[in-house]
């Protein structure tokens, strides 16, 4: 029995663009609509969340799932919620290739301990993804895609020690903020979307990504302290579906053109950071704890420099939970 938590989603936008089914004001005027788990959020807009163009002028009109079916593990979008929008051919075939690997990767589990929610099936297709999807990092198949890193290490004058960690197959940084960037404008579009005119809008400003983590590392101080820095922002959007194996949340900061964001990919990594204004941006960032990180001297110079990584207790994760939003917003 899976637990509604893990299907559910939250706007937040004019109700006079949208008809909620049900509405959720706090004290201070913040209002969610809280949308139905299972039915599919469909948008006929006319210009391409991703690029902007003019949908009208384009020869292929491509349907877009801004959370692919593929992404998740097989059947777990089924029943569920998503949002679907019309999209030009180019950004819907460049966002299916971000997906293809980010998505292998985000599932090879790291021990029944790490992933309770992989079930057989899940496993099984995290197996399957590994064979046949290529990392766009190493150019060979995820399966075959661990990384090492090797270093002698000097004791005393006659004595070398020779080290070799291998690390699990690694997304490259650059294609998962992409992907990430991708699936906010398609959210951003949507809480902008205005139906007379069947277009949304994307967030004035850049885009500022601040990190990504792996589930092992989930309570490092960087990604908790932006949780608890950004906790009483007004959500935009809080979002779980695909039986949890996919999670969003947007929220703004009051009287500011900012905005910030967590995505959350198969139970298995996170990635937040930031939208729009990047002075207000830089004053939380600043604020953010560095990662106590060690220091080992290899001799002639060189060094290694390394840290353990920090697990979450489930009790203190805040990074996509309600909170009551800031008086102005």
């Amino acid at each position: 029995m899976q637990s509604d938590t893990q299907n559910v989603c939250y706007f937040r936008k004019r109700s006079h663009e949208f008809k909620a089914v049900k509405i959720r004001t706090s004290a201070l005027n913040s209002t969610l609509t809280h949308y139905p788990t299972n039915k599919v959020i469909r948008l006929k807009n006319m210009t391409c969340p991703y690029c902007g163009c003019d949908l009208t002028t384009v020869p292929v009109i491509s349907k877009e799932h801004v959370v692919g079916r593929k992404f998740v593990p097989k059947g777990k979008l089924n029943r569920h919620w998503n949002l679907i929008v019309n999209a030009c051919e180019p950004c819907n075939n460049r966002k299916a290739d971000l997906e293809d690997d980010i998505s292998a990767i985000t599932l090879q589990f790291e021990g029944e301990k790490a992933n309770p929610n992989y079930d057989s099936a899940t496993k099984e297709e995290a197996s399957r993804k590994a064979t046949n999807a290529i990392s766009r990092r190493t150019k060979k198949p995820v399966k075959y895609s661990h990384e090492n890193i090797k270093f002698s290490l000097p004791f005393g004058s006659n004595i070398t020690c020779n080290f070799n960690f291998v690390s699990p197959p690694q997304i490259d940084e650059k294609r998962a903020f992409a992907l990430a960037r991708l699936q906010l404008t398609g959210f951003f579009y949507w809480i902008t979307y205005q139906k007379n005119k069947k277009r949304g809008y994307c967030w004035p400003g850049d885009f500022h990504p601040l990190i990504i983590v792996r589930r092992t590392d989930y309570g490092n101080k960087i990604i908790t302290d932006f949780a608890d820095a950004v906790s009483n922002w007004a959500p935009c959007v809080i979002g779980h579906t695909a039986e949890g194996f996919y999670s969003i949340c947007i929220r703004h900061y009051p009287d500011t053109k900012c905005w910030s964001w967590a995505i959350e990919w198969n139970y298995s990594m996170r990635l937040v950071g930031f939208l729009g204004d990047r002075s207000v941006a830089k004053s939380i960032i600043d604020t953010l704890g560095p990662l106590e990180m060690n220091h080992q001297d290899l001799g002639n110079g060189n060094y290694i420099r390394f840290r353990t990584e920090t697990p979450l207790v489930d009790n203190d994760d805040n990074l996509f939970a309600e909170a009551t939003p800031l008086l102005g917003d």
